[in-house]
């Protein structure tokens, strides 16, 4: 083997790392959101009260957002959809716990909640109690599909979590 053949096989490698590289660090500064669900209640959110002897222990559904990647993102919570065998929760035209205080810019590595009535969630993705149970309805599985965007456009995606409507978990 002479010099000639070393420098390119060289040569050829060195490019092959120069690619690598590239898109590695492409990958590493992409965006990533993780949307989580949790089965909560108003307790949960207690500096959110006026009177914290008021409170009755409401279920709610806590959402978390994660930010995953390296740069921050600027969420918009309204843009928060359920959706589940073919039907769909918007966030942008319900109310929820801690709309006032969720700050929309989210740094790498921080995480925002807001909490949802798990009553309104479940009337509008048309999940009922049935009058029985049997195997078919005790098993059921409702999947759900999560979902946010930013600002600018992107809509970040979580498919990993269902409801089990008979005892009232999410499950992921």
């Amino acid at each position: 083997m002479n010099i000639n053949a070393i420098a390119k096989i060289a040569g050829v490698l060195g490019f092959l790392i120069s690619v690598a590289t590239f898109i590695l660090t492409r990958i590493e500064r992409k965006k990533r959101i993780e949307i989580e669900v949790f089965d909560s209640s108003e307790f949960d959110f207690p500096h959110l009260i006026s009177d914290p002897e008021s409170l009755d222990g409401e279920s709610l559904v806590k959402v978390r957002f994660t930010n995953l990647g390296s740069q921050p993102v600027i969420l918009k919570p309204e843009s928060f959809l359920i959706e589940s065998e073919g039907k769909q929760f918007a966030l942008a035209y319900e109310d929820y716990w801690g709309k006032e205080e969720f700050e929309e810019l989210l740094p790498p590595t921080s995480s925002r909640e807001i909490g949802i009535p798990l009553d309104l969630i479940r009337s509008k993705l048309c999940i009922e109690t049935p009058k029985k149970y049997d195997d078919q309805t005790f098993n059921k599985l409702y999947p759900l599909a999560l979902s946010v965007s930013d600002h600018s456009g992107t809509i970040f995606r979580n498919n990993k979590h269902s409801y089990h409507e008979a005892v009232s978990e999410f499950i992921t």
